[in-house]
């Protein structure tokens, strides 16, 4: 799935009369770490996928979905999920998109599965806001300076320009649903 988004996001870019320099100055990223997810080398976590698709005029869907298609509604069965990041992604999580088929949202729902005794200390900022409902395990979250411990069914809503991250609790995975809102 990582060379398909790689090889969507160039697609875009050149259709867009974007080059990779224009890229990285628009969306704060640098020119080789932009060719590496475009050659499928690096796998970009949501935030980096949601800068790019705003960079391109995109959505984050497109990289998903090869056909764009009016969809007023959205159906995915679970065995039709998207998995965007794998266990070995370094990153500490995977994630899969849950509503790729909709086009023109303002919201990016996914469920990420937090990996046990994950070493990346990764942490995010970008527009919009976020929403994150913990469906199994438990989760540390850190909010600016504040660290909060979350079981199963407990949520978080927050401005996501703040400094954010989650990371898995425990010996156990974690799943989270997470819903990005990005205003366009």
């Amino acid at each position: 799935m990582e060379d398909k988004i790689g090889k969507k996001i160039r697609y875009l870019r050149r259709k867009s009369n974007v080059t990779l320099d224009k890229l990285a100055l628009t969306t704060g990223f640098s020119k080789g770490y932009l060719s590496k997810i475009e050659r499928g080398l690096q796998i970009p976590p949501i935030a980096t996928l949601s800068r790019i698709a705003h960079a391109l005029n995109a959505e984050v869907a497109d990289f998903f979905e090869t056909r764009r298609r009016k969809v007023r509604c959205s159906v995915v069965p679970k065995d039709q999920r998207r998995l965007v990041v794998r266990n070995d992604s370094g990153f500490g999580y995977h994630y899969e998109a849950i509503a790729y088929k909709k086009h023109d949202k303002v919201m990016n729902p996914f469920i990420i599965t937090l990996t046990p005794h994950a070493d990346d200390q990764t942490i995010f900022s970008h527009e919009g806001q976020e929403l994150m409902l913990v469906l199994e395990g438990t989760m540390e979250f850190w909010f600016d300076d504040e660290k909060h411990i979350m079981e199963a069914g407990d949520c978080v809503y927050f401005d996501s320009e703040v400094l954010h991250r989650g990371q898995c609790a425990g010996d156990k995975e974690a799943k989270v649903l997470v819903v990005i809102y990005s205003p366009q």
